[in-house]
């Protein structure tokens, strides 16, 4: 017990007082002291144990190299955005995702409806930027069957859909129901950029074609949302044991939009005569 007693009063009291504390002669003040002393040990470690656990917390937290935070920042964002959508996403859940400062999202982004541009918006505008290039200057694809063109139409989209499932699913819902700190008309004028880029192309190849020309700009953009709400909305109509295969949809929705584009009896003999002229 003494040597129990001398390494404890060791530890919590000033080594001046050490032999005034040792000169308790009764064993039963002794006790009473080694027990207070090994209370207030137990404690100090508790705290110890508590305060460490946040330490601990900060020094498992990743590391993130210099020079790639704003990609941190894109990657996160878009994979929070895809899984709780804009309004269930916050700055701070995307910096702490990313293993960064939150203080950064507005250096590299100004705010959070950039940073949803620049991780969401941007790269699907990107691919249908790419895509209407493709269309518009691909002479020898639009020479093709419309058959065939329209089924590789349908297809892309699809696969579009089935790969960015939840960027195409929180840009349409901002659309439908813009959030307050969200312009959505900047997303509005460049999809509309998009489709006027393929206005003279699409016209042309409607009237080769001798599709409908009672408005091919409004025929595109039919035919685009048709596939775009089928392809999103269609497998939440059957059972999963019953789902239909993606190349069955796309024969299926080929079918529709090819029937969709064919002239009316009377349209179709016009536009023979006008090219018979």
């Amino acid at each position: 017990m003494f040597t129990k007693l001398v390494g404890v009063v060791a530890d919590y009291v000033p080594i001046t007082q050490i032999p005034d504390v040792l000169s308790l002669r009764t064993r039963r003040d002794r006790s009473v002291l080694v027990t207070d002393l090994l209370n207030r040990r137990t404690a100090q470690s508790d705290r110890a144990r508590l305060y460490a656990a946040p330490v601990a917390k900060s020094v498992d937290r990743k590391r993130v190299k210099r020079g790639t935070a704003q990609q941190h920042l894109l990657t996160s964002a878009q994979q929070l955005f895809e899984e709780r959508g804009y309004r269930g996403t916050t700055t701070k859940d995307i910096s702490e995702h990313a293993g960064v400062s939150e203080t950064l999202i507005f250096r590299y982004f100004g705010s959070k409806p950039e940073l949803f541009m620049s991780a969401v918006v941007n790269p699907m505008l990107k691919i249908l930027s790419d895509a209407s290039e493709s269309w518009r200057t691909d002479e020898l694809y639009r020479a093709t069957p419309e058959e065939y063109v329209v089924h590789e139409f349908v297809c892309k989209v699809m696969k579009l859909i089935s790969d960015y499932h939840g960027s195409v699913k929180t840009i349409l819902s901002l659309l439908i129901e813009p959030p307050a700190d969200f312009d959505v008309d900047i997303i509005r004028s460049r999809i509309i950029a998009l489709l006027g880029e393929l206005s003279p192309s699409n016209r042309e190849y409607f009237r080769q074609k001798h599709l409908t020309n009672s408005d091919s700009d409004l025929a595109l953009r039919i035919a685009i949302i048709s596939v775009v709400s089928n392809a999103m909305l269609i497998s939440a109509s059957y059972e999963d044991c019953m789902q239909p295969s993606s190349s069955t949809v796309a024969s299926q929705l080929t079918r529709f939009v090819i029937g969709g584009l064919l002239p009316s009896t009377d349209d179709l003999t016009s536009q023979l005569k006008a090219a018979n002229e």
